[in-house]
């Protein structure tokens, strides 16, 4: 800015000269000293700028020496946490070896009191059979000098032989017992040799980790110097840190105002959101509520149709039933009325067949009394006839009865079964007449009468099954009619109950639909609201984020005071806890010399323990040979006497 000001200075003084030749002096003069303010001012700026630069490298270095301790302080907390997490692992692992080397000095403590106890028992049992073969020398002298009960004393001497093998067995038992204390104790013995190994691996990596920790000392030991140094650029460093903050802070809180107005706006626009979801809210209760009046007034009228429907359909049910009994009983009435027809039948057979006994009992009386002429009844023949008569009008009376209690569909019918009824009765009342008066009858006058009656029967018996059928047919098919009429009424009622069943569930369907379209509107409704709730939460909470940046100055430099003394603090309990880590390290080699004496002194017990067990291993062998000895005695064919003498000196060997 100066030069550009010196250049402009001396080409409007270029210009003066040029207008203003008289004043050409002065305005050399004033050249001459703007040139030298020039060089002067040019000389202070190089040594200005010289200075910056400097300045510049300085803190340049500065950073880079500060970025190298952080890197070195980051490295040492690292390896520090190593140390730690190692030194961490080998005490573990000391407490876990002697938790072990107690575990062991235990079973070792119980296998040395087991020992005991086997050698007390093996005592026992050595003094037991001491005094057994005290007894049993005695025994045999009694039975040297008493030969004379030879059969006892073999009996006696096999049941010694059998006590003999029991402690022989038993001694075995004993012996395999022995022998696996033995395995055990080998076990054992192994199982410290092992740990013993481990002890000298733990012991080894202690020694390595002394030898790491003194190397780092070594390298990392730094001066006091320094550290102030570090000190006062921390000191720098925490100062343009707080001026950072500052700026970022105001760059905050202008963000945060900017963010402010944005979320106003949106806040009003979810307003008007809400405002219009609410309206369409109250518009489709409105429909939702119309629609489920409509289904209730639809529901209501179709099941009004469903009660009307059934009760009409009921009366159909019952003139079905009735109509099915009909026919059942309308299939049986055509059987019925032949039967009538045929006892009928069988009634006018009998009949027919008395007025031919009676014709020939009266052609009898009449040959007898006048022989070749008609004759003449006795004073009891109108009697007869009038006997005959009467039944006669009783079998009409007893069909015109039978024909009137018949449904009127069958009164065409009945009329000239009637009809031929009563010219039957009048054929059998002229018959019985022209028999009984003998009016100038003949034989073939009866014959004839009787085919005549003969005809009348058939044709009764026809004219009662033809119109029968033909009623019973009729009245079949105009069933079957009803029935088919009857089963499309209930058919059609059925359909349309269907048809309302279908319309009611499309309403129900529509009524689901609606009730869900409106509980996602509601849904929606609830997630703008909780969205407006979130959203003043938010503004409150950036309201108090700005007071609180308003207000937090004072609180990060307090903060930035509590890291350096946090630093400081932190500094010393390295100091302490390297103390500390040295101090444990001592006692742990102190532990490892009792460590590895406690294993001299446990090897020494282990060949003792070796000895012992060789001990027992050989007094088990003698025993078990004794016990053989034994054995092939018992086995041998030899006398009583030779084998006492044998076993004495046994036993005494």
């Amino acid at each position: 800015m100066c030069k550009q000001a010196s250049t402009e200075k001396l080409a409007h003084g270029q210009k003066d000269c040029k207008r203003n030749p008289e004043m050409e002096t002065g305005s050399a003069r004033s050249v001459e000293q703007e040139q030298a303010r020039l060089h002067g001012n040019s000389v202070e700026g190089q040594t200005v700028w010289s200075g910056l630069q400097d300045t510049w490298l300085q803190l340049q270095q500065s950073k880079a020496v500060t970025q190298e301790q952080e890197r070195e302080r980051s490295l040492q907390i690292e390896r520090d946490w190593h140390m730690r997490e190692q030194l961490r692992q080998a005490e573990i692992s000391v407490h876990v070896l002697e938790s072990s080397l107690d575990l062991y000095k235990k079973k070792y403590q119980a296998a040395l009191g087991r020992v005991g106890e086997l050698e007390s028992q093996m005592q026992h049992l050595e003094e037991e059979a001491g005094r057994k073969a005290a007894r049993c020398a005695k025994k045999l002298d009694n039975l040297w000098s008493s030969g004379q009960a030879e059969d006892g004393l073999g009996q006696l001497n096999a049941r010694e032989m059998g006590w003999a093998l029991q402690l022989t067995g038993q001694q075995d038992q004993t012996t395999q017992e022995l022998q696996e204390q033995l395995a055990v104790s080998h076990d054992k013995s192994r199982l410290l040799r092992w740990a013993l190994s481990q002890l000298l691996q733990q012991k080894e990596a202690v020694a390595s980790l002394h030898r790491e920790f003194a190397s780092y000392k070594l390298t990392h030991s730094c001066s006091n110097a320094k550290y102030k140094k570090q000190m006062i650029s921390q000191a720098v460093l925490h100062q343009k840190l707080q001026q950072a903050e500052k700026e970022g802070l105001q760059q905050q809180v202008e963000a945060y105002r900017a963010l402010v107005q944005e979320l106003k706006l949106e806040l009003a626009r979810e307003a008007e959101l809400n405002s219009k979801t609410l309206k369409d809210l109250a518009r489709l209760e409105l429909a939702v509520q119309s629609l489920c009046q409509e289904a209730a007034t639809e529901q209501n009228w179709q099941l009004r149709e469903l009660a009307v429907l059934q009760h009409h359909a009921c009366p159909v049910q019952a003139l079905l039933g009735q109509s099915h009994q009909l026919c059942t009983q309308k299939e049986w009435k055509p059987d019925r009325l032949l039967q009538r027809a045929w006892t009928n039948c069988s009634i006018f057979w009998d009949r027919a067949h008395v007025l031919n006994a009676t014709s020939q009992e009266a052609k009898q009386c009449r040959a007898v009394s006048w022989p070749g002429v008609t004759p003449v009844l006795q004073p009891r023949r109108p009697k007869s006839l009038e006997q005959f008569q009467k039944a006669a009008m009783e079998v009409a009376q007893e069909q015109r009865l039978e024909s009137n209690l018949e449904p009127q569909r069958l009164g065409r019918v009945g009329c000239p079964l009637e009809v031929l009824l009563g010219r039957g009765c009048l054929a059998e009342a002229k018959l019985e007449q022209k028999s009984f008066l003998g009016g100038g009858g003949s034989p073939a006058a009866a014959i004839s009468g009787r085919e005549l009656l003969k005809e009348l029967m058939e044709e009764l018996s026809r004219s009662k099954r033809q119109p029968l059928q033909a009623a019973s047919m009729l009245e079949l098919e105009l069933l079957r009619q009803q029935l088919q009429e009857t089963e499309w009424r209930v058919q059609g009622l059925q359909a349309c109950v269907m048809e309302q069943k279908a319309e009611n569930y499309s309403l129900q369907e529509q009524l689901t639909k609606h009730m869900a379209v409106l509980g996602l509107v509601h849904g929606h409704f609830r997630q703008a609201r909780l969205q407006l709730q979130h959203q003043a939460e938010e503004i409150e909470s950036l309201q108090i984020s700005l007071e609180a940046s308003r207000a937090g100055h004072h609180w990060l430099h307090q903060e930035s005071e509590l890291v350096l003394a946090n630093v400081r603090q932190w500094v010393k309990e390295q100091k302490q806890m390297n103390e500390e880590l040295g101090h444990k390290l001592r006692m742990q080699i102190k532990q490892i010399a009792q460590l590895t004496g406690e294993r001299d002194l446990l090897h020494q017990l282990l060949e003792r323990l070796q000895e012992d067990n060789q001990q027992l291993k050989n007094e088990a062998n003698e025993k078990r040979i004794i016990c053989e000895r034994i054995k092939a005695l018992h086995n041998n064919d030899l006398e009583p006497q030779a084998v006492l003498r044998q076993l004495w000196h046994i036993l005494l060997l």
